[in-house]
């Protein structure tokens, strides 16, 4: 019997001596991480939609929900609602229906404020068309995980994301001085911290948005996620972007090269928002001094590129000229007329 006992034990001593190897490939801070994060993160997804691609968002859906712990989408007032129910009951997900479009930041803000009713403690936010790759929340709640435990404020971690139209690995920027660097991420292998973080695919803890404070609401669509991180790092946290995790992201409806860049081009509209808020926010306070720099010369750039290469040039031209108009009055919110 005392054989048999003793056999009964060594598949048990290898067990633990074949995980040995595994451990020692990770960091002490990231093995104890891993333990930290398995116990207390409670994963909510965010995705905010208006009126999207069904079988995409579907993909996203299939993408995220068995990466987290529960799945809300909120939905600006998109024409096609009931399909959307459809495809939110089938991945388990919650549905806010909003009658209208309140923009992005509102609508994020619906679902952070359901996180914490439902007692989640951190956000993994979404857009529509973001489809996560298999291990990709793991990545990013490990990696927060590893940073705390080092003492970091970490604001928020997202992911090294594709752009599908550019055909390029999102960088870290940084203000340096007068300007803004642009960092690769192609030789790294840790997070990296960079000024801002995209907000579609990142994971926020609540008590960040407990300090730094909500989204804010009346810029409507662009730059909410830029204006969050800069808000944050006045308050003294730094966010971060993690290389090994992936994602695929389409930013605008194409690109138009301008000298050897290619920028994306979105709808008229958005013209008129990114001008708006980028001279908003290059009067704010907490705006690094390199990107007040950058978001004035950008606009600058606006107006000179977009009504010349893109479509609709006279629709454009105007918007850009009214974003400009309406951010000198500090007129935010939804354009109206």
């Amino acid at each position: 019997m005392a054989a048999r006992q003793d056999m009964g034990h060594r598949p048990g001593r290898l067990a633990v001596l074949r995980t040995i190897p595994k451990l020692a490939r990770l960091s002490t801070s990231l093995y104890y991480a891993r333990l930290i994060q398995g116990a207390s993160m409670r994963i909510l997804a965010v995705a905010v939609t208006y009126n999207p691609e069904i079988a995409l968002l579907a993909q996203v859906l299939e993408s995220v929900s068995p990466q987290v712990q529960g799945l809300v989408i909120v939905d600006n007032g998109s024409t096609n609602a009931g399909e959307i129910r459809h495809v939110a009951t089938r991945y388990n997900g919650q549905l806010i229906e909003i009658e209208g479009n309140i923009g992005i930041a509102a609508a994020q803000n619906k679902g952070i404020a359901r996180a914490r009713d439902d007692g989640f403690t951190h956000v993994l936010l979404l857009d529509q068309d973001t489809v996560l790759a298999s291990g990709m929340v793991r990545d990013l709640a490990d990696n927060l995980a590893a940073l705390t435990h080092r003492s970091e404020r970490v604001a928020a971690i997202g992911p090294a994301y594709f752009e599908l139209n550019s055909r390029r690995q999102t960088r870290a920027y940084r203000a340096d001085g007068l300007r803004v660097s642009r960092l690769s991420l192609a030789a790294e292998t840790r997070p990296i911290a960079s000024d801002f973080i995209i907000a579609s695919g990142s994971l926020v803890p609540l008590s960040v948005l407990e300090a730094v404070g909500s989204f804010k609401e009346d810029l409507f669509i662009d730059l909410v996620d830029v204006e969050w991180c800069f808000r944050a790092r006045a308050a003294g946290y730094r966010s971060y972007l993690s290389p090994t995790a992936a994602v695929e992201h389409r930013l605008g409806s194409g690109t138009v090269r301008v000298g050897s860049r290619e920028v994306a081009v979105h709808v008229p509209v958005r013209n008129y928002y990114w001008v708006r808020n980028a001279l908003w926010l290059a009067r704010q306070p907490y705006t690094p001094l390199a990107w007040r720099l950058y978001f004035i010369s950008r606009s600058l750039a606006f107006l000179a590129t977009y009504p010349v290469l893109a479509d609709k040039r006279a629709l454009r031209l105007r918007l850009i000229l009214r974003g400009i108009r309406d951010s000198l009055a500090s007129r935010l919110g939804p354009l109206n007329g």
